[in-house]
């Protein structure tokens, strides 16, 4: 029965995922397909009519890639924030100067996601909240701290990550033949 639930979920979740045209889902389908299955599969023992599982594992699939497009794209507005974007996009991908090197940023955002893990817990949720459209003073508010501690924090957290990333670069491309 539980075999039957996980077939049934990830077919449903994939081929709602199908109906996205866009090359971003079709490169994460797989991803994302298994991403709503899992979620699914685990709602799926408090369900109260079976019946809606189809319909719920879509939902739950169609908000499984809302999350993911909305990481990625905290992710571009992070990467345009510590690095001067060039006016140059190659292939639908922005490019950035790092440490005097054009790279595109599918190329740095392993990088980023590296120098944020090395960020203290608070450093990074006021990061990731802060790139994401919150001010200074609400994330204060928010995590018990004054608006000029919030504002340090972010500073010196960016510049970490900046200094990390550069040195990153630098280190991969010294080793590049």
């Amino acid at each position: 029965m539980e075999g039957d639930t996980w077939e049934r979920a990830h077919d449903a979740a994939d081929r709602w995922l199908r109906r996205y045209g866009d090359t971003w889902t079709r490169q994460n389908r797989d991803d994302l397909a298994q991403e709503a299955t899992i979620a699914s599969w685990r709602w799926a023992a408090a369900m109260a009519t079976p019946e809606r599982f189809t319909i719920a594992v879509a939902t739950i699939a169609k908000r499984v890639r809302g999350r993911a497009l909305r990481a990625e794209r905290r992710q571009q507005r992070m990467l345009a924030g510590f690095f001067a974007a060039r006016d140059t996009v190659v292939g639908g991908e922005p490019w950035f100067t790092v440490a005097g090197h054009r790279l595109p940023a599918s190329q740095l955002q392993p990088w980023l996601q590296a120098a944020l893990a090395a960020l203290s817990s608070l450093d990074r949720q006021l990061m990731l909240a802060f790139h994401e459209g919150f001010c200074c003073d609400e994330l204060a508010e928010r995590f018990c701290q004054t608006p000029s501690c919030v504002k340090t924090r972010i500073h010196r957290a960016r510049n970490r990550v900046r200094a990390e990333v550069e040195a990153s670069v630098c280190k991969a491309l010294a080793l590049a033949p």
